[in-house]
């Protein structure tokens, strides 16, 4: 009996040679990257830089994930497998007379080997870091527009991948089909690809003006998962990869549309750990940023985000307005303040002439220029004209058919001081609200890019753009800019400097 156990044992032993012979470490598996100065991860440890990386791989049967970092280009990524038996697996032929079925037995980790060289294919893409002379960028809008032709996830074996094959395999994953792709994890997603290559300002959150800020919108119209796999064993190999069209709006800092282009993009391949979703938005999220930095390459978009391209004001006939009662107290000035009401909402303005002239923001009406209906406090409405316009200053020029018994003065020069008790007056958060007044102070005077503002601390609310600040004797200190607010800021408002509205729209 003793003898028959050893036998056996034996024979177990013949036919897992590969199993047992192998190391548990494949030294000298060539990494080919795309250049010299290129760094290799394995699983986030350290192979090796050049051309030619030799790195140490586990025999594991688990999927490798290599990192390849190039300074000055986006980070690349690749899958390595084992896939190949070992040599040692003839041993188990051996005893083949004694037992039928051993030789198929050695499947252990250590009976399979990597190929010996993995080659990074992809193209290195370029970053391009913002300079100094540069806006920054902010995300307006971001969105998935997927039909079911649009969206695709499916199965593909690698063989078929590497013959591109891939429409061959239309087998939708289950798992991975349960993924929602919303707009907020695309919009968290732009927002750390404009952070990580320095066009998010994170110190200065407050100030957006035309000469340094720019906006940046997105959208998703085809999605392509594949969840690749070598066979359909329990153990097989596996990772994931994804292909997305982003058609990409760039837009100056009122929201009015400059270039627009779409790029396709690919994103590296990424191993499965445990968790499908998680994987497939990491890699949806590395073909997003392969396409940004395609799109922001694109030498018509550096020309647009290039300060230098930013247009001068030119000499402009100057506007005489006509000249009536001059409000001199709040109760007129609620009088003299007037709701805008534009296709995408609402803001304020005030009265400037007997003639029909109403100051606002620009941003107020950028978007709808041949669609402006000015409301007064006693609920009469006009079709407004866009007679001029500052970007700069974030200021706007209307024009009503109607006559008015009293306006505000524009000052010609400063008239005010910090600490001075302060109202504003405009139409906060809905069109029912308007002639609203708030009370406060000038708690500074701040100056950004050439552009000066007043801070206050009276309640500045969506609506209130261009309504104006004044004393407590009516006099027009200001135009309230809550687009100038910080998202997460309480108790601050800005307003633009009265002073500056005539040399700045060519008024007298």
């Amino acid at each position: 009996m003793k003898k028959i156990l050893l036998l056996l044992s034996i024979a177990i032993m013949m036919n897992s040679c590969a199993s047992i012979l192998n190391s548990k470490v494949q030294k000298n598996v060539n990494v080919r990257t795309k250049n010299a100065k290129s760094v290799v991860y394995v699983d986030d440890v350290k192979q090796g830089s050049g051309r030619n990386v030799k790195s140490k791989l586990p025999r594991d049967r688990q999927v490798k994930q290599l990192k390849i970092e190039t300074e000055g280009f986006k980070d690349q990524y690749v899958v390595h497998y084992q896939n190949q038996k070992s040599a040692l697996h003839i041993l188990s032929w051996v005893p083949f007379g004694v037992l039928f079925y051993p030789p198929f037995m050695d499947y252990g980790p250590k009976s399979f080997n990597y190929k010996k060289e993995v080659s990074v294919k992809e193209k290195l893409i370029p970053i391009a870091i913002k300079t100094e002379d540069q806006k920054y960028l902010f995300v307006k809008n971001t969105e998935f527009d997927l039909d079911e032709k649009a969206l695709k996830i499916r199965k593909i074996k690698h063989r078929s991948l590497k013959k591109n094959k891939k429409n061959k395999f239309k087998d939708v994953d289950t798992n991975v089909d349960k993924i929602e792709f919303d707009n907020s994890i695309f919009t968290s997603s732009l927002n750390n690809l404009l952070l990580k290559y320095k066009y998010s300002d994170s110190t200065n959150t407050i100030f957006k003006n035309k000469t340094n800020s720019a906006y940046l919108s997105a959208k998703i119209s085809k999605l392509d998962i594949q969840y690749v796999y070598q066979s359909a064993a329990k153990r097989s190999m596996s990772f994931l990869q994804a292909e997305v069209n982003v058609a990409w709006d760039f837009q100056d800092v009122y929201g009015q549309t400059i270039y627009t282009k779409s790029y396709k993009a690919k994103s590296g391949q990424f191993s499965i750990d445990y968790n499908k979703e998680a994987t497939a938005l990491l890699a949806v999220e590395d073909a997003i940023a392969s396409s940004f930095l395609n799109f922001i390459d694109n030498k018509k978009v550096k020309e647009h985000l290039s300060k230098d391209n930013i247009a001068v004001q030119k000499t402009l006939p100057y506007i005489t307005l006509s000249k009536g009662t001059t409000i001199n107290d709040v109760d007129s000035a609620l009088n003299g303040t007037v709701t805008i009401k534009v296709a995408e909402g609402h803001g304020s303005g005030f009265k400037v002439s007997t003639d029909g002239y109403i100051l606002t923001n620009f941003h107020v009406v950028a978007n709808s220029k041949e669609d402006i209906t000015v409301v007064t406090k006693d609920n009469k409405e006009y079709k407004a004209k866009l007679v001029r316009q500052s970007e700069n200053l974030d200021l706007a020029l209307l024009k009503v058919d109607a006559t008015f018994n009293s306006h505000f003065t524009l000052p010609a020069a400063k008239n005010y001081k910090t600490g001075d008790d302060i109202f504003i007056i405009g139409t906060p958060t809905t069109v029912e609200l308007g002639q609203t007044l708030n009370k406060g102070i000038i708690s500074g005077d701040r100056e950004n890019e050439g552009v000066k503002l007043i801070q206050t601390d009276a309640g500045v609310n969506g609506g209130n753009s261009g309504g104006p600040m004044i004393s407590k004797e009516g006099t027009l200190i200001g135009v309230i800019n809550a687009k100038l607010s910080g998202v997460g800021i309480e108790g601050l408002g800005f307003a633009i400097p009265a002073e500056l509205i005539s040399k700045a729209l060519f008024i007298k």
